[in-house]
């Protein structure tokens, strides 16, 4: 198809509207004139054609007869025609028009009166050519359409090589206190074409030369966002919200930049390091206000910057990107909050497959990221909370009906368990039982703990110990920071009756097991010595973490009770030395914890009824300063040091690939290749 003249497109967007309007005024006083009386419409231009072809003849005629069929007229004479027909009708309609009308106000002076109250403008209209209409004036209102035709003119055959005196040019004009539109189509048009270096489209413009990529780089990052709000600058709203004035000028502008969205999605792609990261996220911020009504475009941009923070090796490169969606949450929070919210949750999900002593800090940074964005607005992060954990319930409840030999295989693997543990988070955050200010993301502490003391009791086998303790530390932490009882201890004492613990350990050559950092042990670490210590240190640091949430509590001593006596009674069969000795050492703090909270609550003056007063029962005291809380904050620290060296030892293994039995990956391989299975 040829392509349209420039003088044709600009004709279609200023004068068409008024001719086609021009002709319809004609039309209806043809019609009104008819009814009145006139002779009917004159005889067209083919209908004489084809009478001088075809003159009076019978059909049968015709065919019976033989004579040659007539030719049409050249295409030359029909023109010829069909123009001195047009210019003899143009020449005398404005007279004939003009006549007609002194004629009806003479013949019907009641119909003329009517068409003077009801339709002045039908009276005094004047035919022109819709040819001779066109103006050379660039004001007008349909100056967007006009802009987008342009704007899709970027693709020329002979290329334009940008050079660094025409960027100088170009960002003088940028820099000026009136830029012009001109001047940002330019800008976009080579940003895109520098953007797509490489790529087998053809652009407008060239940028072969690394300065002059350079420059221009930073002139559309940077000072076309400026100039931009020059022409039309923001309103600010109470709530801080940046708006888009009424400015006629807003129309163009959108076009740009909405062309100048795509150049900016590719390069969010294609990030590399934090400095180009900040200039990209912040050119974005800025131009926001343009792109926010965009919902298609609006969703590119925000999947594009969340890879960037999940995948992105650099932390650096992560906070940029996170401060961001912060950022953009915040100021629009009804267009752009619930999009970053389940495409976070569901990114992180997809990058948290792989986990090991390497990748853990990335998932944790993204972790408590996420639970920041989850604080913007707590009714929608309710909503989609119980969306994700309702799934996580529906994953189990499949797992435990299918009877299949790896129907645990959805259940025991990196994903649900970050998952759970992300909401364990969430939930923590938010629902502090010092917050005065009730949160609808209580509601959701129930459903979370079932589904994960479903998930430990799935499978409770000694080669998935590692997992249940991992998912028992979430709890724990729920449970500290909402308030809310969860009974872990029976969960922790499992273990001690398995045959790991119970039975004689067989002496093997393994490296220590990193319970952070695993969900699975590989079978031959089963009836070792190296593995029953690790248990054996897990359980203990697991009991004691949780009856330290309740050291401070009035009912501690009635709290430990049951846990004691059977911790007694499993040491008095037990022939493990190291285990009796570390259970003794727990035993031993819990007792005279439980002696010192006896001897504090000796002195109130209210009953077990008041649940006030009982709630602030040693309000005061850091809970270091008890029995069981300076036992457990020694714990922590021998701990720390302990897993240093090993996240020491294990990395050196990993850089250096030494064939050992490395727990910080051969677990994370394992669970893979069976998920794949």
């Amino acid at each position: 198809m040829a392509k349209a003249k420039k003088s044709t497109k600009k004709f279609q967007a200023k004068n068409l509207k008024n001719a086609i309007e021009q002709r319809k005024k004609v039309q209806k006083y043809n019609k009104l004139h008819k009814k009145k009386g006139s002779s009917g419409p004159a005889p067209h231009a083919e209908d004489k054609r084809d009478k001088k072809i075809f003159e009076d003849m019978d059909v049968e005629e015709f065919f019976d007869a033989d004579i040659e069929v007539p030719k049409q007229p050249t295409l030359k004479k029909q023109k010829d025609e069909e123009s001195e027909d047009d210019s003899s009708s143009s020449g005398s309609e404005a007279e004939l028009d003009e006549q007609d009308l002194k004629d009806l106000e003479k013949d019907d002076p009641e119909f003329y009166k009517y068409l003077q109250e009801n339709d002045k403008d039908l009276l005094d209209f004047k035919p022109i050519n819709p040819l001779e209409a066109m103006s050379d004036d660039e004001d007008d209102e349909d100056a967007e359409q006009e802009e987008k035709a342009e704007l899709e003119e970027d693709k020329e055959d002979n290329t334009i090589e940008v050079t660094v005196d025409m960027i100088k040019q170009w960002e003088a004009n940028l820099r000026s206190d009136q830029p012009t539109i001109k001047t940002l189509k330019t800008v976009v048009i080579a940003f895109k074409a520098a953007v797509h270096t490489g790529s087998s489209g053809t652009y407008k413009y060239s940028v072969t030369d690394e300065k002059a990529f350079h420059k221009l780089m930073f002139l559309a990052l940077q000072e076309l966002t400026l100039s931009v709000q020059k022409l039309v600058p923001y309103k600010v709203s109470s709530h801080g919200t940046r708006n888009l004035p009424s400015n006629k000028k807003v129309a163009q502008i959108s076009t740009l930049l909405k062309s100048h969205a795509g150049s900016l999605i590719l390069l969010l792609n294609d990030i590399t390091n934090t400095e180009t990261a900040t200039l990209v996220l912040k050119s974005v911020q800025e131009l926001l206000p343009y792109y926010v009504s965009h919902r298609k475009l609006i969703k590119e941009m925000m999947n594009a910057v969340v890879n960037v923070w999940s995948s992105s090796q650099d932390v650096e490169t992560q906070i940029a990107a996170f401060a961001f969606l912060n950022n953009c949450s915040r100021e629009y929070p009804k267009a752009i909050l619930e999009l970053v919210l389940k495409s976070t949750y569901s990114s992180f999900i997809k990058k948290c497959r792989k986990t090991n002593v390497h990748t853990m800090p990335m998932i944790n940074f993204q972790k408590n990221s996420a639970v920041e964005l989850f604080g913007i607005d707590q009714t929608l992060s309710f909503q989609v909370g119980f969306e994700y954990i309702r799934q996580l319930a529906i994953h189990l409840r499949n797992s435990v009906n299918n009877t299949t030999k790896d129907s645990y295989k959805a259940i025991y693997n990196w994903q649900y368990c970050h998952s759970l543990d992300f909401w364990s988070r969430m939930i923590s955050a938010h629902c502090h039982p010092a917050n005065k200010k009730e949160t609808p993301l209580r509601q959701l502490i129930y459903p979370l703990v079932q589904v994960t003391l479903g998930a430990i009791r799935l499978l409770p086998t000694a080669q998935f110990f590692p997992l249940r303790f991992y998912l028992i530390r979430s709890l724990i932490r729920l449970s500290q920071n909402t308030g809310v009882y969860i009974p872990l201890f029976p969960l922790v004492s499992e273990v001690l009756n398995s045959s790991a613990v119970t039975k004689k350990p067989k002496h093997v050559h393994l490296q220590a097991v990193a319970f952070d950092y695993v969900i699975k042990v590989p079978k031959q670490y089963l009836g070792s010595r190296v593995y029953q210590e690790g248990l054996i240190e897990q359980v203990v640091e697991l009991a004691a973490e949780f009856f330290v949430l309740y050291c401070k509590s009035i009912a501690f001593p009635e709290l430990i009770t049951p846990p004691v006596i059977y911790l007694r009674r499993y040491m008095k069969r037990s022939t493990n030395i190291k285990l009796v000795k570390q259970l003794g050492a727990l035993v031993e703090k819990l007792n005279s914890n439980a002696k010192y909270i006896e001897k504090e609550r000796s002195s109130v003056e209210f009953g077990p009824n008041n649940k006030v007063e009982a709630g602030m029962f040693l309000h005061e005291v850091d809970w270091q300063k008890t029995p069981l809380g300076a036992y457990v904050a020694v714990q922590r620290e021998v701990k720390e040091t302990r897993e240093k060296a090993l996240r020491e030892s294990l990395e050196s293994d990993a850089d250096g690939g030494s064939g050992g039995s490395d727990m910080s990956g051969s677990e994370e391989v394992d669970v893979e290749s069976e998920e794949e299975e």
